[in-house]
């Protein structure tokens, strides 16, 4: 016992004797970026003591603020008792163009514009950007994530979204022009680094304006006015080693609209889950399970779009709409090139999900006509160099009817 007491003592002692402290931290490598919106982040400050486990995190922690490619760190002995921590980056490009575009068939959409993801080298982001997809579209946002390294931020939207929707009645289809014109703000605040919560409102204007053959019970045209209420709980813990990532991300979106015109509020709830896992050196296994019910009135506004861009790839453009959905869509992506700037993913993927019907029961959910099952496999070009820098080709079609498929081409990993 005595021996045990001594070791102990000696243990601690020695510890205490070869501590070290750290007199410095600096940064290389960074072009824009401000070592003091870097200081938040790191765990390694000024008159610390220096843990090499602390270290490790905050390497990891500089990577995944996604204007770094790579992040690694070295220590410079002063002296016996004090040290010089450098982190070494590698800073993406983060001022881009805008030039993204994807297709099925009979539908092609682009956007032209810029996006900045590191404004004032601070990870302030802005975005503008037209866009035409079946019509045209403009959208603007700013975002001012950590206002003088507070916890608190700022979001600020400017939106005319116009679109070709086909709405659904008992009677047949009819597609509307879709304007929506909206202005929003929200109010962001950082619990820590992986959680936060998002507080935000908006003011919008809906015109619908049928553009083929109505139905009984469609309207020729419809407008309203309406205000947007919105909660967001964010829990981000993905670790990113360059277009590898691990770990998962949760977001739950609570949101409540309500018509100037005198209507009853609209509800709408969904829970986005994500996970990802490294399978050896090159592989990578992803899945998104979402989870939404809305307000069950029988209408065909449903906000649960089944869509090839959301939801299920190959299935087509806005196919069907309800009031809750249940979709889970998996992949494995595999490296088969890891160059230094270039990189190309093959990816297997299945998407399945179900919807609810307007006015319909939860047990719409285990019906079968309700269900969709697709599976395929698609293509990854990525430059390594460049932030979301992400060519994507998906292949895609029904394991019920084959026949029914179609390829989803778009920039950037599918979620």
């Amino acid at each position: 016992m005595v021996r045990i007491k001594v070791f102990i003592f000696f243990s601690v002692l020695s510890q205490i004797v070869s501590a070290q402290t750290v007199y410095q931290v600096k940064y290389e490598g960074l072009k824009r970026t401000k070592p003091t919106y870097l200081n938040q982040f790191v765990l390694t400050k000024v008159g610390t003591e220096l843990d090499s486990i602390k270290l490790q995190k905050d390497a990891q922690m500089l990577k995944n603020l996604e204007i770094f490619s790579d992040a690694t760190y070295r220590v410079i002995e002063l002296s016996d008792s004090e040290v010089e921590v450098i982190y070494t980056c590698t800073e993406l490009f983060t001022l881009l163009p805008i030039f993204n575009f994807g297709g099925i068939e009979e539908n092609f959409w682009f956007q032209i514009g810029a996006s900045e993801v590191n404004l004032f080298g601070r990870g302030n982001k802005v975005l503008a950007y037209y866009q035409m997809y079946d019509r045209s579209s403009f959208a603007t946002h700013f975002t001012f994530d950590r206002i003088r390294h507070s916890p608190w931020g700022i979001n600020l939207n400017l939106i005319k979204w116009g679109t070709l929707e086909p709405l659904f009645f008992d009677e047949g289809t009819v597609t509307y022009e879709y304007d929506n014109y909206t202005i929003g703000t929200d109010v962001i605040y950082h619990f820590n680094f992986f959680d936060k919560v998002l507080i935000g409102g908006a003011y919008f204007t809906e015109n619908y304006l049928a553009a083929t053959d109505l139905v009984d019970g469609a309207p020729f045209q419809a407008q309203t006015s309406k205000l947007l209420g919105k909660v967001i709980l964010t829990r981000w813990k993905v670790n990113s080693h360059f277009f590898y990532l691990s770990g998962f991300s949760n977001d739950l979106v609570l949101e409540t609209v309500q018509s100037l015109d005198g209507d009853d509020p609209f509800y709408i709830g969904f829970n986005d889950l994500k996970f990802f896992k490294r399978i050896g050196e090159r592989g990578n296994i992803a899945a998104r399970f979402r989870v939404g019910l809305s307000s069950n009135s029988e209408n065909p506004f449903a906000p649960f779009v089944l869509d090839s861009y959301m939801n299920i790839r190959g299935i087509g453009n806005r196919v069907d709409r309800g009031t809750g959905t249940i979709v889970l869509n998996i992949e494995h992506r595999q490296a088969l090139i890891d160059g230094k700037w270039l990189a190309i993913q093959g990816v297997v993927f299945a998407d399945i999900g179900s919807w609810r019907n307007p006015g319909g029961a939860l047990q719409d959910f285990a019906q079968r006509e309700s269900q969709v099952y697709f599976s395929g496999a698609g293509l990854r070009i990525i430059n390594k160099k460049v932030y979301n820098a992400i060519m994507r080709v998906d292949y895609g079609f029904d394991l019920k009817s084959p026949d029914n498929n179609g390829f989803v081409i778009g920039i950037g990993q599918y979620f």
